[in-house]
Order: C-alpha cells, then sequence, then structure tokens
C-alpha cells in the first residue's frame, strides 16, 4: 500500500480515512431544538424486491447510502451482502443494477473477517476513486459450526468495520488492505463458539464532511444491551494513516495504516449517546441552520398508553450535544410484528439536490428513505420481501 499511501494521486484517501476515522458526538442533552424535521407527503415504492428484483437475494438490507459519480449519477446502495445498486440522475430515476458491485470470499476462517460484507459507508470527492466502510459479519451457521445453544442463525455471530477502495466510480470494490488487515475496527475479542452475543463493531453512519474532518458514528455492540452504544471515532485531514476514538475524555489512537494494512492499538470507546437509543443510521447537517440531523429506530415507552416506536431523530449545533429523541414517522418495528405484519427498518435522510456530492447536507426539502418487510406465506413457511421506500420531509426551524 506504500504507493497509495505516498502519491498525490490518491490524495481522495486522505479525506476519506479522515472522515472514516470520524468525529463528532461527546454526549446528548434536551437543549432547546432549532430545527424541526416533519413528514410532508406520502410514500413512494422505489424499488420492491417481488417486481423489480434481480433475484431472489436482491432484498435492501441496509440504510440508503448515496454519491454523484463523475457522470453526475446518483449512485444509491441499501445493499446486502451482494452490494448491487441504483443508478439514475434523482429517486424518480434510480434503477436496479444487477452487477455485485462487490462480494466477499465466503472463508469460513472468523478471524478473518471475509465471510460477507456490507457497504455501508461511502467517500469520493470526484465521482471516479470511492472509498467505503463496510460491516464484515462471520456467521458460524453458514459454514456448519458449532455454536454452543443456538437457537437461531445470528446466534455466536461476530463483526467489524472494513475498508475498501473503487477506482471506476463505484462499479467495483476490493479490500484496503489484505484479510484481517482490511480492519480498521476489528471486533473487540476473539471469536468464541461458546458465545451468543460476541462484542462486535457493526454498523456506521454515511460519511458527513465539515471542518476539516469526515464525520460519522459507528455501533458498538457489547455482549449485553446496556452496554451497547453509539461511539465517535476520528481521523485528521491530513493524517490518513491513524483513527482515533473517543474515550470520554480526549481522542484516543486506535488504528495505523502500514505497509501491509491496518494495525489496530485500541478496540473500545466511550459511550455517546444515552442507553436505549439504538444505533444511529443517518447524518445530515441542515444549510440553513447548520444544525446536524441523525435518524435512527427507536421506542418511547408511555405508561398507562401504548409505546410511540417507529423513526426518530435529534439535532445538534456542535456535533456534540443533542436534543432528545423526537418522532418523525411512527411506524411498526420488527417486536410491533405480529406474524405475517409488516414493519420497519435502515432509516436514512437525503437531498436529492444536495449540493453535496455524497449526499450529506440537506435544504428545506427531503426524503426519509427506509425499509419495510412485508412477510408472505410460502407453501409451508414465510418468505419476506423487502421495499425500499420514500417519504417526503419537511427541514425548517423550530
Amino acid at each position: 500500500m506504500r504507493s497509495w499511501i505516498r502519491s498525490r494521486r490518491f490524495a481522495g484517501l486522505t479525506a476519506f480515512i479522515a472522515g472514516a476515522s470520524l468525529g463528532g458526538f461527546i454526549g446528548w442533552s434536551p437543549a432547546v431544538q432549532a430545527t424541526e424535521v416533519t413528514v410532508s407527503g406520502p410514500e413512494t415504492v422505489i424499488f420492491d424486491s417481488d417486481i423489480s428484483g434481480c433475484d431472489n437475494h436482491h432484498l435492501p438490507d441496509s440504510p440508503a447510502r448515496a454519491f454523484r459519480n463523475a457522470k453526475g449519477e446518483m449512485v444509491l446502495f441499501a445493499p446486502n451482502f451482494q452490494n448491487r445498486a441504483f443508478v439514475g440522475y434523482g429517486f424518480d430515476s434510480l434503477k436496479p443494477d444487477c452487477d455485485s458491485r462487490f462480494m466477499a470470499a465466503g472463508k469460513a476462517l472468523p478471524e478473518l473477517l471475509d465471510d460477507r460484507t456490507w457497504l455501508q459507508a461511502v467517500y469520493t470527492n470526484d465521482g471516479q476513486e470511492v472509498y467505503a466502510l463496510g460491516s464484515a459479519s462471520f456467521m458460524p451457521y453458514r459454514h456448519d459450526m458449532p455454536c454452543e445453544g443456538r437457537t437461531k442463525r445470528t446466534d455466536c455471530w461476530i463483526n467489524g468495520l472494513v475498508t475498501l477502495k473503487s477506482t471506476d466510480g463505484g462499479k467495483t470494490f476490493g479490500y484496503l488492505g489484505n484479510p484481517p488487515h482490511h480492519a480498521p475496527f476489528p471486533p473487540p475479542e476473539p471469536y468464541r463458539d461458546d458465545r451468543k452475543r460476541a462484542p462486535s463493531y457493526v454498523t456506521v453512519t454515511n460519511i458527513m464532511p465539515w471542518q476539516n474532518y469526515l464525520y460519522a458514528i459507528v455501533w458498538r455492540r457489547a455482549d449485553n444491551w446496556e452496554e451497547s452504544r453509539n461511539c465517535l471515532v476520528r481521523a485528521p485531514a491530513n493524517d490518513p494513516s491513524r483513527w482515533d476514538v473517543w474515550n470520554g475524555t480526549a481522542f484516543e489512537e486506535a488504528a495505523v495504516l502500514g505497509e501491509q494494512g491496518w494495525t489496530v492499538n485500541k478496540t473500545e470507546c466511550a459511550r455517546v449517546g444515552p442507553v436505549g437509543v439504538s444505533s444511529i443510521r443517518g447524518l445530515v447537517r441542515d444549510e440553513a441552520t447548520n444544525n446536524f440531523i441523525t435518524v435512527y429506530l427507536h421506542r418511547i415507552r408511555k405508561k398507562d398508553a401504548p409505546d410511540i416506536a417507529g423513526f426518530f431523530y435529534s439535532v445538534s449545533d456542535d456535533l456534540k450535544n443533542w436534543s432528545e429523541p423526537r418522532l418523525l414517522y411512527q411506524q411498526p418495528l420488527r417486536r410491533d410484528a405480529e406474524k405475517g405484519d409488516p414493519f420497519v427498518a435502515y432509516p436514512a435522510i437525503i437531498d436529492e439536490d444536495s449540493r453535496d456530492r455524497l449526499f450529506g447536507t440537506v435544504d428545506n426539502d427531503a426524503s426519509l428513505l427506509f425499509v419495510r418487510l412485508v412477510p408472505k406465506p410460502y407453501k409451508d413457511r414465510w418468505r419476506v420481501p423487502r421495499q425500499l421506500i420514500r417519504v417526503p420531509i419537511t427541514i425548517k426551524e423550530d
């Protein structure tokens, strides 16, 4: 990797890793919220796997991420492990591309993190060289490997975040570093087949450029829900060979990039959100107010009243102090669904008119994108087609 670290021809990587190591949240606060986000129109189905799917495996399985390629086209991912994309010049013209942009090798070696990988964040400054953070999973059930007390397929699943690169506008990707040295955020502890819930880095938001950094939030799963948390990671824009994590009082060096890939020094991080808020999925900046907006699944419990669940958002003016969760779009989550009932997942906010190549900024009008899972009976079992949904939203000062 010496050549692309030292060459100005790969200056885009500086911005990517600055952004892949990313920075932002130090805490949440119930401060006055200056930005209000509301639904302003009906749902539109961008993609229905039963109608436009390339095959039975073409199922949206991640929050939507988009960038503009060198031709000015919107390239949008909401992928499963086959990492297919949608291409067009806006939401109304997006068409599915049946070619896989990247597939992991499916190796039955948990320490390699090369079983299945989902592209979950992208960065490019020219639309041609595109860098990505991927969620890399190892699932022992796929390889008939033991897992003590297994009752579901995800038991003993372990996960890390890895880096990838494309030189052809995002048409094909390859790892940066040979596995396992492609992972700046590997699982905090080695794989074990006697632990159903392994500590892992599971997901990452989109990448947000701001003030000489690229920001994002990663979800650090613990072996219990109470200690699972959203985390802050950061790299300076002028030093793409180092990633830092927020330890609660300062940033601490986490991973260093060398000729053979990533050397990891630290795999822990401090909580940057309250207990009870699940993984933050999307991050955008409102151009009018310079406020930042996050979106995520959440549930508010009401005494002597039904819970309120669905897509929630929070707002910050400094990426450090955040408003309390506020309902954006009430929808049934997985735990709300009876057998055969649809439910939702994977929210993101995208403004198709954004002037940012990464669609990281919004104006008054944008869209909430999410996935709806629609179970249907099939012979003696259920199959679960998926839809990628768009809902118009309005963003204004509160």
